[in-house]
């Protein structure tokens, strides 16, 4: 189990991955994970608010304390005023998306950049956060991380320290995440939105499939919500966590004519006002 090292609160929603190899999990809401392995391995765990900690996987007890960031806010703030003015960025049209990201097993983050532009110092404040989602269960959950970027373009360090939990209904939806609370300003180097899948019970869909060329019933399992995407021209924008590792999304190949040869990137509406 996962708890604060301050608190001793439990942990929900920790990425826990096998260093440098495609295997991990995600611990659930008490805080709770459980990860097969056959030789001793470096563990990491990586959750929002938390430092990354690695330990070999022969130490881990029925305990495992991560430590908590410990930052300084700037001071926000919060009058009465209401937003008067909004302003849309990366809107995707619903009817034309039919690819998508989406796990397996293996827990994975994406994240899309959005860059600064001068035209937001009218609506500088984070509103809202809209997606297209594809669940074959109902309700499922997914975590949202909000990055600053280094000096690699990477994203590195949290804006925003606490777990944004969205969820997905079922089949083909506009998932909106209202963060107009978070009074989170437009960082003026530009800042990521990551999305984050649980490997948690709640979001396991089961399915049968079979291979071309067999009749031989095959039994798959995903994780839930896919996100939709749209074809961008570069990589530039979009980048994927796995392995314990950020890396640039790879180009599309074997896909349909409008994502052939194209990267894809999170269909994400983000909504700014003043």
């Amino acid at each position: 189990m996962l708890i604060d090292n301050i608190t001793k609160e439990k942990i929900p929603y920790v990425n826990i991955w096998i260093e440098n190899e495609n295997i991990g999990t995600t611990s659930n809401e008490k805080g709770e994970f459980s990860l097969e392995i056959n030789d001793t391995k470096i563990i990491l765990f990586s959750a929002i608010g938390f430092e990354t900690k690695k330990i070999s996987s022969d130490s881990i007890k029925n305990f495992l304390e991560l430590k908590s960031l410990i930052t300084e806010l700037d001071e926000v703030i919060i009058d009465s005023r209401k937003s008067t003015q909004e302003l849309i960025i990366g809107k995707f049209q619903k009817s034309k998306i039919n690819h998508y990201f989406g796990v397996g097993i293996k827990p994975w983050i994406t994240a899309r950049f959005f860059k600064y532009d001068n035209r937001y110092n009218q609506t500088p404040f984070l509103k809202k956060i809209t997606l297209l989602t594809r669940s074959d269960v109902k309700d499922s959950k997914f975590n949202i991380r909000l990055y600053s970027v280094n000096e690699n373009g990477k994203p590195e360090n949290y804006i925003y320290e606490k777990n944004i939990i969205g969820i997905a209904k079922k089949g083909k939806k506009t998932t909106e995440i209202d963060i107009s609370g978070l009074n989170i300003e437009f960082p003026e180097k530009g800042f990521f939105i990551a999305i984050e899948w649980l490997i948690i019970q709640n979001n396991k869909y089961e399915y049968d499939y079979t291979i071309e060329g067999s009749r031989k019933n095959l039994k798959g399992i995903s994780y839930e919500p896919a996100i939709g995407t749209v074809p961008a021209e570069t990589d530039q924008n979009s980048w994927i966590y796995t392995q314990g590792k950020w890396r640039k999304v790879r180009k599309n190949v074997g896909t349909n004519k409008n994502y052939e040869e194209k990267y894809s990137l999170m269909a994400i509406e983000l909504t700014l006002t003043n």
